[in-house]
């Protein structure tokens, strides 16, 4: 992404919060460089990435006269009515008391309904925060899934948390995510079946997605009488952006097709306005709509491709190296990537078994045998040499490869660890001029940072 088309991303999201904020409240106004389109631009990128959620500050931010949001790594939002709050999403544990004592302090009274979107711990984190609530009565909202996510990020939490997430997310622990589990929704919200209910007059759809682009079990909260959409993450944290159907700091494959029917369900809302969990608000009827078809008609794009590659006998790695949005349906790439959602449709439909090495069914890896053909070379340096004469050809992934085989036959030589550093670095440099993709950047800036300090273990004291 270039800084020409985060100025532009940047100068459209303050033209759209200055313009509701001079059309006052339940008036939201459109940007003029939108409103001066007959179909509205949809950008192939936006200017936030989920690192910059790492610095949110928690802060109120009042919607209109009903609706107020403490931001925060999760923003939570209050739904004010004259019967009694409405709370969509309860934010990271470690932020949630001081947003719920924010949005407390804009609006007193009790609490009816607690809406957690999902079971990920930056917005189901904090419902404790809200417990004396939920002991005076409040109804704790959550999708049919939610019970079954909520188990099986639990269950792994602790593999996730030492092996990926914490790669990704290093300036937080496991500890400070592991205690909100135990929390059992007393309104669960079937797919076939929206939950809707009333508060001091005012109403409330609670909408059960078929799937989305953070998990199974995405609940979204529709005022009809405002066209106000809560959507947590149901698009992941950028808007808009090319779905995480995978996400490598690890989790189930999200399903495409479930996608593709809940956002067929979101374009015939027609909103007027998003609410989402990371960042800010979204306004504006014509544009939310076209980015959501965009949005859908390239998960449907990605998909048939997949499969139409898949029939014709091309290989995994074939279509994730040539797939691509069509120029119209181009968005960001900042969170999920489309290479690993071909990847993810794949394996969705077909397992991880490519039918290319009968070995791969059964217990020895192909690492087991890297010291053999280490020894078969003459040696690590061998390898070595011909790692560097492949980048030096323009082809660093054959030699990333090679280096790997070099590294099962003992701890790796300087020139290994320097030539596998170079490559990192350049990988990381492409990725952050390319998509800026967070997790890709994330991924190989830990990748740079172990092998320095594998370089400088191995230096001579």
């Amino acid at each position: 992404m270039n800084e020409g088309s985060r100025a532009v991303r940047r100068a459209m999201v303050g033209a759209v919060l200055l313009g509701a904020v001079a059309a006052g409240a339940g008036e939201v106004a459109v940007p003029a460089v939108l409103a001066a389109s007959a179909v509205p631009v949809v950008p192939e990128d936006v200017p936030e990435r989920a690192r910059d959620l790492m610095e949110a500050p928690v802060e109120l931010v009042v919607i209109g006269e009903q609706i107020a949001m403490a931001r925060g790594i999760g923003n939570v939002f209050l739904i004010k009515t004259p019967a009694g709050n409405v709370i969509y999403d309860t934010g990271v544990t470690w932020q949630s008391e001081q947003q719920r004592d924010l949005l407390r302090a804009w609006a007193p009274g009790p609490v009816t309904h607690v809406v957690v979107s999902h079971a990920h711990g930056d917005h189901n984190g904090g419902i404790a925060a809200w417990d004396a609530d939920l002991a005076a009565g409040a109804e704790l909202v959550a999708h049919e899934r939610y019970a079954y996510t909520n188990r099986i990020y639990g269950d792994t939490d602790e593999y996730l948390w030492r092996v990926r997430t914490g790669t990704l997310y290093p300036a937080h622990d496991r500890g400070q995510v592991a205690g909100f589990r135990k929390y059992t929704a007393t309104r669960t919200v079937d797919v076939d079946e929206d939950y809707a209910f009333e508060v001091g007059g005012v109403e409330f759809r609670a909408i059960a997605a078929e799937n989305s682009a953070e998990g199974e079990d995405a609940l979204l909260l529709w005022m009809p009488g405002r066209d106000a959409l809560f959507t947590g993450d149901f698009f992941g944290c950028l808007y808009p952006m090319v779905p995480n159907l995978y996400t490598v700091r690890g989790e189930k494959t999200r399903e495409p097709l479930g996608y593709v029917a809940a956002l067929d369900r979101l374009i015939e809302l027609e909103p007027q306005v998003l609410l989402p969990a990371h960042f800010d608000r979204v306004d504006g009827r014509a544009y939310i709509v076209k980015t959501l078809e965009v949005t859908r008609d390239g998960v449907q794009y990605v998909y048939d491709e997949t499969v139409k590659g898949m029939n014709a006998g091309k290989s995994v790695y074939e279509l994730m190296e040539t797939i691509e949005l069509p120029e119209e349906l181009r968005i960001s790439q900042g969170h999920g990537k489309v290479s690993w959602n071909v990847r993810a449709i794949w394996e969705l439909l077909a397992g991880w078994f490519y039918y290319e090495d009968i070995a791969d069914l059964y217990t020895v890896p192909a690492r087991e045998v890297y010291p053999d053909l280490v020894e078969l070379a003459g040696g690590v340096d061998a390898i070595v040499t011909r790692a560097a004469a492949r980048r030096g050809a323009g082809d660093r992934l054959a030699a990333l490869r090679l280096l790997d085989v070099a590294k099962a036959a003992g701890p790796e030589t300087k020139a290994a660890l320097e030539l596998r550093l170079a490559i990192f670095a350049e990988l990381l440099a492409e990725s952050e001029q390319g998509f800026d993709n967070m997790s890709e950047t994330g991924i190989l800036r830990a990748s740079v940072a172990q092998t320095k300090a594998s370089l400088e273990a191995a230096a001579p004291k």
